[in-house]
């Protein structure tokens, strides 16, 4: 089908370059995402993606995913997280740099929590959505993929996509649901 999560860490475990690659290409904007979130300055951010790529590469590290003790994202949320926490104690001035998110309106409560994990929870849906569609692209025309993506991307109404494509809304509505009846086994596959 196509590669699982475990799959692709077992990959970068022998150290495989294509595996890095893929890793990166597909977890990269989650990561950015994330250390903005955490308020991370854009100068930090690519040593944040560093920073967490080799947390994960470690052959001996302490923090190993086991997926019978939790989710992926979860686990790289954490690296994520600590790895964000880190870059901040390293600023010059550590509390002027926490000071500072406060002074943007990053404050680390209760209430900036939640904020942030609700984002990543919103952003992993749309990661997975994209994957899912990546995958079920092979598959199908590309007018197929189009009419989905404005759907569910775009938000559109059929309507609306049935006036911009020039075609009958009936047809949208057909695409729609063949699309979510391959979509949803794809997704099942990947939120393991």
């Amino acid at each position: 089908m196509f590669t699982t999560r475990r799959t692709l860490l077992q990959k970068l475990n022998m150290g495989s370059q294509v595996a890095w690659n893929d890793f990166d290409k597909t977890y990269r904007k989650l990561i950015l995402l994330r250390g903005r979130d955490r308020g991370l300055h854009p100068d930090e951010l690519d040593d944040l993606i560093q920073m967490v790529l080799i947390n994960i590469f470690k052959q001996n590290s302490i923090f190993k995913y086991d997926g019978s003790k939790g989710r992926f994202r979860d686990y790289l949320k954490t690296i994520i997280d600590r790895r964000s926490f880190d870059l901040i104690r390293k600023r010059k001035n550590a509390l002027e740099s926490l000071n500072a998110l406060g002074d943007k309106g990053i404050v680390l409560s209760s209430d900036d929590h939640e904020n942030a994990e609700k984002h990543w929870e919103e952003e992993w849906q749309k990661h997975l959505l994209e994957q899912a569609i990546e995958y079920v692209s092979a598959e199908v025309q590309p007018q197929t993929i189009t009419i989905f993506r404005l759907l569910t991307q775009e938000h559109m109404t059929p309507e609306e996509v049935a006036e911009k494509l020039e075609i009958n809304v009936d047809a949208v509505y057909v695409v729609k649901h063949r699309m979510m009846k391959r979509i949803k086994p794809v997704l099942k596959q990947l939120d393991t």
